[in-house]
């Protein structure tokens, strides 16, 4: 028999080749391993999936190896303000802006911090730092839209979200200042078939998809101020009512979320309040004839 046939070489032989295959594989996942860039994605992973434990830990094991990963810092950073603990996503956000103080998203990063803390003078001068640095950085004019919302600079920031939505229509996460805008400005037909649309996208980041709940519950809310008639209540409380019933169900979508918002308990209640106003309006039975079908009917903005 030749050696090429003696099965004894044979096994030796594909022994030798799997032992080579599972080195060359071990030897990638030690480099994935080691790679600060690999943990920072599997950290955004986390992130967009709410999952704070498991984001900071990405995070945390990319600073190991990278103590300077820029993208490590930033999204700590975002992670431990998401979580409440501004004192440590501040400390994040500075050291990566003491690296690098032209980094627009810890920039930005610093800004959110600011604005959480009520000083929205900082948060505007770190902003237009960042505008200086990165004009076209979608972050930065997200933040500053948000800012000037905040601010009661309700059509600035409109056209400022209307831009970014424009440029970057499958991210849902832009919607949500402009929905917040159109609420602001009473344009509420538009506001909710914005989020409507937004909600209908896949891949949204579930912080976002939580926030564009509530952010329906709040337009379908105002949509019914003052719109009930005393003298007509078999005509007009049911289809109010109605709307009632789907802000109800977004908020419970919400929820459903797992992403604990602050402003659940609030929206809440003013859905019981404006249904409470409806019900004392015309008392006697017009809730048993609304059905609840979770879809909201349309109906004229209210300038």
């Amino acid at each position: 028999m030749t050696p090429l046939g003696d099965p004894r070489r044979a096994r030796i032989a594909g022994g030798l080749g799997l032992l080579v295959l599972l080195a060359i594989a071990g030897g990638v996942a030690l480099m994935v391993a080691r790679d600060p860039d690999h943990r920072v994605a599997r950290a955004r992973d986390a992130l967009d999936a709410h999952d704070l434990a498991a984001a900071e830990a990405e995070y945390r094991r990319a600073l190991a190896l990278d103590p300077a990963h820029l993208g490590a810092l930033e999204g700590l950073g975002w992670t431990y303000l998401l979580a409440g603990q501004r004192a440590a996503a501040r400390s994040s956000f500075e050291r990566c802006v003491d690296l690098d103080d032209r980094a627009p998203g810890c920039l930005r990063g610093l800004a959110a911090v600011a604005m959480a803390e009520g000083d929205m003078a900082r948060a505007r001068q770190l902003l237009r730092r960042g505008m200086e640095v990165a004009p076209d950085d979608p972050g930065i004019q997200s933040s500053m839209g948000l800012l000037e919302l905040a601010s009661g600079e309700v059509d600035s920031a409109a056209s400022r979200y209307e831009s970014l939505v424009a440029r970057f229509p499958d991210r849902a996460e832009y919607a949500v200042g402009l929905v917040e805008a159109r609420l602001q400005q009473g344009r509420l037909d538009e506001a909710l078939a914005l989020v409507d649309e937004a909600l209908a996208q896949e891949g949204t980041p579930r912080r976002y998809v939580a926030t564009l709940h509530l952010l329906r519950a709040r337009v379908l809310v105002a949509s019914v101020a003052g719109r009930v008639d005393p003298e007509r209540c078999a005509e007009t409380a049911p289809p109010l009512l109605a709307w009632l019933d789907s802000a109800e169900e977004s908020v419970a979508a919400s929820q459903a979320t797992g992403v604990a918002m602050p402003q659940v308990a609030v929206v809440r209640r003013s859905v019981g309040r404006a249904r409470g106003l409806i019900e004392d309006a015309c008392p006697g039975g017009t809730a048993e004839a609304v059905p609840r079908t979770g879809t909201a009917p349309s109906g004229p903005d209210r300038k």
